[in-house]
């Protein structure tokens, strides 16, 4: 097996913790919503998409089945993202990110009620340390320390969470039948256009020309969508090149960079984000509960 997919798995991981945190910013600190941040961030990736189709050929004789799995690939992606965009509205990235990475919990499960597949002593140890690490990440510390939990937000990202399951399942399916240069033509095709369909409104086009430092914003949004891009195609290079078990666990280290990227934004540009007001300790807890997620993914994925 090509080791190069190490590489293109950890720097798919680092880019796309990256553009969370840039997601994070525009979302509590530029953008009057989801909508417009869509529109902006579409209106590259649909021309994008229309010149890869033309230049990339179909292949031929799969028939419709892959095509019909991508469409419900990218809606259920679409779904995902709308819920974890508002959710940025009013958490932490740092906090969303390890529950949206609870994913594979979700593929795990489906796969042994619906599947027959069983799991191994290691891999019902991986998922009881996500399904932990999950809700210590989820708590919110008060000025004592003392932590709880407020349902909703986390019920939300976990809804996410399964729809990107979903999404991960129906697309894996479709790779069977093409490339990843295929798949990945096709889903941005499909993801802009339902997004477009969806958020193109006159209300939307209007805060989008009222944002302030308008060239910058819309700039800089559309070269980090670019950059997202880049990301994704690196993620499928990686499943193509190495086991998709393995390529899956780098990847879903992502919360760890998350975390360590929001903590060197938080000392050196405490503006960049929104406030996340935290003792000593409810740092600690939340260092500690990345960790044991990342490391209960990586124990089922290679379980």
């Amino acid at each position: 097996m090509n080791s190069s997919w190490v590489f293109l798995a950890l720097t798919s991981t680092i880019i796309a913790a990256f553009i969370n945190i840039l997601d994070s910013h525009y979302m509590t600190k530029r953008m009057p919503g989801w909508r417009a941040y869509v529109v902006i961030c579409d209106v590259f990736t649909l021309p994008l998409s229309i010149v890869m189709l033309m230049l990339i050929p179909l292949p031929a004789n799969i028939g419709l089945r892959p095509y019909f799995a991508l469409l419900g690939s990218s809606c259920a992606s679409i779904f995902a993202s709308i819920l974890i965009l508002q959710a940025m509205k009013k958490e932490h990235i740092s906090r969303i990110s390890p529950l949206i990475s609870t994913s594979p919990v979700f593929v795990a499960v489906l796969a042994f009620l619906f599947l027959g597949e069983r799991l191994s002593r290691l891999q019902i140890m991986g998922v009881a340390a996500v399904v932990i690490g999950a809700i210590l990440v989820s708590l919110k510390w008060d000025a004592e320390s003392r932590g709880s939990l407020k349902l909703r937000p986390v019920f939300i990202l976990i809804g996410s969470a399964v729809l990107i399951a979903i999404s991960g399942t129906l697309n894996k399916y479709a790779l069977g039948y093409m490339s990843f240069w295929n798949d990945a033509t096709i889903q941005f095709f499909l993801s802009s256009s339902l997004f477009l369909a969806i958020c193109v409104r006159p209300s939307v086009l209007r805060q989008i020309a009222g944002l302030k430092q308008r060239t910058f914003t819309i700039g800089f949004a559309i070269f980090a969508q670019a950059v997202a891009c880049v990301a994704m195609l690196l993620a499928y290079s990686a499943i193509q090149k190495g086991e998709v078990a393995l390529v899956s666990a780098v990847m879903n280290s992502k919360p760890l960079f998350i975390f360590a990227l929001s903590m060197i934004a938080g000392k050196f540009a405490p503006n960049f984000l929104a406030p996340d007001h935290m003792s000593r300790k409810s740092v600690l807890v939340k260092a500690g509960a990345t960790v044991l997620v990342t490391a209960g993914l990586v124990a089922m994925l290679t379980g």
